[in-house]
């Protein structure tokens, strides 16, 4: 004997919507974290550059530093500096544009170790400026600005910092 059959029924084809709706849901909740996580990864990136692009400079501003305080550096003739230096010397004038690099007129400092593991590859070499900007105002020390420029792994990390150095004399200019 045969099983009668059921008339359809009016609700049928529902749970198929249902599912692709669902499944329409959880593809662009999907698709949206997907597009963060490529967000977060390009920031992630660019904030490790700009940190490299830091530390180059802030090398170059203590290299400069330390070169100002060898003996005979610091009280060595000023020079124009008006265009690109072969050996680190201190300035007259002030940088033009201190943040437009193709303005630099100033020494290439070599970041002792750069090459030795190959992530840590600089776009190119930071530069550095030293200004004399004459003595403080209790006339015992002479004023420096250091102006150095870093590069991260590409062209678009660029850090500038500056940095005002007096270095003392110990002796009082009296104006006598």
């Amino acid at each position: 004997m045969k099983s009668p059959q059921r008339p359809p029924s009016p609700q049928s084809g529902f749970t198929l919507i249902a599912a692709l709706m669902i499944l329409i849901v959880i593809t662009i909740i999907g698709l949206a974290l997907m597009r963060g996580v490529g967000l977060q990864g390009r920031m992630a990136g660019n904030i490790r550059e700009k940190g490299r692009a830091f530390e180059a400079a802030q090398a170059a501003v203590d290299y400069a530093e330390w070169w100002l305080i060898q003996p005979g550096n610091a009280s060595s003739a000023t020079a124009s500096c008006s265009a690109a230096q072969t050996s680190l010397t201190l300035c007259s004038g002030a940088l033009t544009s201190p943040t437009d690099p193709s303005t630099w007129n100033g020494y290439t400092y070599a970041l002792p170790n750069a090459g030795l593991a190959s992530n840590a590859a600089f776009y190119q070499s930071p530069q550095l400026y030293i200004q004399y900007l004459g003595l403080n105002n209790a006339g015992n020390g002479a004023l420096y600005q250091i102006t150095a420029l870093g590069y991260g792994g590409n062209s678009s990390s660029i850090v500038v910092l500056q940095s005002t150095y007096t270095l003392y004399s110990g002796v009082k200019n009296l104006g006598k």
